[in-house]
């Protein structure tokens, strides 16, 4: 081979390694995150540490809900919900009809008018399976954007997660739902 072309091999490999490195962001990888244990659920959940987002525990309807919500003043306004219980679980067969009544009923809590009429997305998120769907609906007045899964590890309680945020906006937050939803564990 000419030297010419042993130089230019080079240099096309450097530049691979450059735009490689500036592709990937490392504040995507790097970022600190907060590990909630949450027992009522029996699930290890993940949410954003910079900044901190709000978190807690609700059981005011009897079954327990695990609730995370960005700061006040963090742009734009999110949440996110996660949902398991014991007593609900699915075989692989049935994930997709449980996961369809799971979801259908989320948006119908929205108001969403035809929730049957969602589109269903095989999905993963870490050691689950399931599916998720998107949706755009009405919050206290406010557009949103929804997206929502319903996923399990087979022999393990289904869950249902669920984030929020302004409509048009959902994208901005898209890196935190990986991050968090594809942490997500069973602790037992």
């Amino acid at each position: 081979m000419s030297e010419f072309f042993l130089r230019a091999l080079g240099v096309l490999f450097l530049c691979g390694l450059c735009s490689f490195s500036w592709g990937t962001s490392a504040d995507a990888f790097k970022r600190p995150m907060v590990i909630n244990i949450v027992n009522e659920l029996g699930l290890e959940i993940w949410t954003e540490a910079n900044p901190e987002w709000e978190v807690r525990t609700d059981g005011g309807n009897g079954q327990p809900i695990f609730i995370a919500e960005s700061p006040a003043l963090a742009v734009p306004p999110s949440g996110m919900s996660w949902i398991s219980s014991p007593d609900v679980m699915f075989s692989e067969r049935d994930m997709h009809d449980g996961a369809r009544g799971a979801i259908q009923q989320v948006a119908f809590n929205y108001g969403v008018r035809e929730p049957e009429g969602l589109a269903l997305q095989p999905t993963s998120y870490g050691q689950l399976k399931g599916y998720q769907a998107q949706f755009s609906a009405t919050a206290h007045g406010t557009p949103v954007d929804v997206i929502v899964f319903c996923g399990h590890m087979p022999g393990k309680p289904a869950v249902l997660a669920h984030a929020f945020t302004l409509q048009g906006k959902l994208g901005l937050i898209s890196e935190h739902i990986r991050r968090s939803w594809t942490h997500l564990r069973y602790l037992r």
